[in-house]
């Protein structure tokens, strides 16, 4: 029996009791007890499902059971995800002794564990990591207000590495001390699922670190040598099969080629932008193009240039289907001449002795550009994506671009009760909205009034692709095609029997499509959220697809 505060739990099979309140079962990734919460915590369950993590922030054990006097919601997660995670984080939070193995400082006397034994399940938790990279401060608006949000790398003495979304209250209290390159105990900040597609570090998990966390420095001796990320290099001839997925790759290579350094101009702010191509080559025969921004392009860039043939280890990379296959820096990426490490010691030696320069190296991307672009009659120009992908945890400003993107996907919901046409003005080339006035059309736009109108599709889908799912925004064209019927004959057949036009619109669901989607961040009422607009739709050429699929399984296996 006894109390505990800042524990991280899975709620499983909650139950809600008009008498007792909330119940459920709770599940720190080793042991499952039965739970009772207070009543006074009724109203915060409105965003609690089960699986849900939960952080207990005043939690009392009594007979083998856990009464919750507060706690605060970490995040939603699904089922399968959590059957997951209960086996994986059981056997992290697990060494061959029985607990995670910990360190303990001689001079703050901090009681330290290594980044891989953490999982969301655990309680309280501190690390020792050096601060490989620091993002920088990015400002964002929601219905809270304006906050700040900054992206850190923390890596350990055993080279594992972990991303940390550091946010506002955390930013104000130790944004100055944090220096790249110096040792730091990081404790009380929470855990969840790392989103992948934004972080160069491949570790399940992220760090969320608030104005509760305590960060400060590490005053012991310390080899700082071994506090760098473990390489996972990925050879040249496998990155077709890296296009679409999630996280960055690691490459060591040797530079065939550099380029002239160039400029571009962002269009969200028209800055300057430095860029240079490299093209790099190893042991599989196969080459490709990298592309270097800012910096690297300046500094690092010149140095290759100055070189010849020069071996190099870069980490955190994008993967793109650009001209079949390439690859591009991100920010997070960094680049090592001629590396010496003693991790990758013996591969940068056998490249070295196995590159021939006179040899003829095949493009890593040869053949795949026409087998990607156009299932269902796509455009080249956007690249395949997912929803998931359309719609980031983390918003981008609403000034940026707007992204586009191909999706396959299947329209799962239509509400027959929404909104489904407007009556336009019936002029040519005209689409402005006109009002009913006694039994004529009014056109505010051109100040004419008019004997009909003509209708057209506006209105809102859900659909679903392999990632999850998200509401789209359908005009007109492609709602005539995806609907089946133009918006003047759902219009009669809505007048004439409703139970007929529910049949119409439902008749639409769960249609697969091959979209363009074009994905823009807006704010509305001080909150931002990602608007998304079907450009094109056509049914999938599955010919095609299969041609597609065919492309990347042979890059794989040459």
């Amino acid at each position: 029996d006894g109390s505990l505060s800042d524990v991280s739990v899975q709620v499983l099979n909650l139950k809600s009791d008009a008498e007792l309140g909330y119940s459920a079962e709770l599940n720190d990734g080793e042991t499952k007890v039965p739970a009772t919460f207070a009543k006074t915590l009724a109203s915060k369950f409105g965003a609690v499902k089960s699986n849900a993590v939960l952080k207990l922030t005043d939690v009392r054990y009594e007979a083998d059971q856990a009464f919750v006097n507060a706690f605060e919601f970490v995040e939603n997660v699904d089922a399968e995800f959590v059957k997951d995670a209960d086996v994986h984080a059981a056997k992290k939070a697990k060494t061959e002794g029985g607990a995670a193995p910990t360190a303990v400082s001689p001079t703050s006397g901090r009681r330290t564990q290594p980044i891989s034994s953490l999982n969301p399940y655990m309680g309280a938790w501190c690390v020792k990591a050096k601060l490989a990279s620091k993002g920088n401060v990015r400002t964002f608006r929601n219905a809270k207000g304006e906050g700040k949000v900054m992206t850190v790398e923390l890596v350990d003495e055993a080279g594992t590495a972990i991303q940390a979304t550091v946010w506002k209250d955390a930013i104000d209290k130790y944004d100055e001390m944090l220096t790249v390159g110096k040792v730091y105990y990081v404790a009380k900040g929470s855990l969840r699922p790392a989103n992948k597609q934004y972080s160069s570090c491949n570790n399940d998990y992220e760090m969320s670190l608030d104005g509760r966390c305590e960060i400060e420095p590490c005053l012991d001796p310390v080899d700082v040598s071994k506090m760098a990320r473990a390489y996972e290099l990925v050879k040249i001839d496998q990155l077709a099969g890296k296009i679409g997925t999630r996280g960055s790759v690691d490459v060591l290579a040797v530079v065939q080629s550099v380029g002239e350094l160039g400029a571009v101009r962002r269009k969200s702010d028209n800055e300057e932008i430095q860029r240079r191509d490299v093209v790099l080559a190893d042991d599989t025969g196969k080459s490709v193009t990298l592309t270097l921004w800012n910096a690297l392009a300046v500094e690092q860039g010149a140095q290759l240039a100055a070189m010849s043939n020069p071996v190099v280890a870069v980490r955190g990379l994008r993967v793109t289907d650009y001209n079949g296959v390439s690859l591009s820096t991100v920010a997070r990426s960094e680049m090592f001449v001629e590396p010496s490490s003693a991790d990758i010691a013996d591969r940068v030696a056998a490249l070295r002795a196995a590159y021939d320069p006179d040899a003829t190296f095949v493009a890593a991307g040869a053949g795949l550009a026409n087998a990607r672009g156009g299932a269902g009659g796509g455009s080249n120009a956007a690249q395949r994506t997912t929803l998931m992908d359309m719609q980031p945890e983390l918003l981008p400003p609403s000034t940026a671009p707007a992204v586009v993107g191909l999706v396959n996907a299947t329209a799962c919901l239509i509400k027959a009760d929404q909104p489904m046409y407007y009556a336009a003005c019936p002029e040519e080339g005209n689409n402005k909205k006109v009002v009913e006035e006694n039994g004529k059309w009014y056109c505010e736009a051109t100040q004419k009034t008019y004997d009909t109108c003509r209708r057209r599709y506006i209105l809102r889908m859900k659909i679903q692709d392999q990632s999850g799912a998200g509401w789209v925004n359908v005009f007109h064209e492609q709602a005539c095609e995806m609907l089946g019927m133009d918006a003047e004959a759902l219009h009669a057949i809505r007048d004439a029997d409703p139970a007929k036009y529910e049949r119409a619109v439902k008749r639409a669901q769960f249609g697969d499509w091959h979209l363009k989607l074009k994905a823009k961040t807006e704010e509305y009422q001080g909150e931002s959220r990602r608007r998304l607009t079907v450009l094109q739709c056509a049914k999938p050429d599955y010919a095609a697809e299969a041609k597609h699929l065919l492309g990347l399984i042979q890059a794989i296996r040459a």
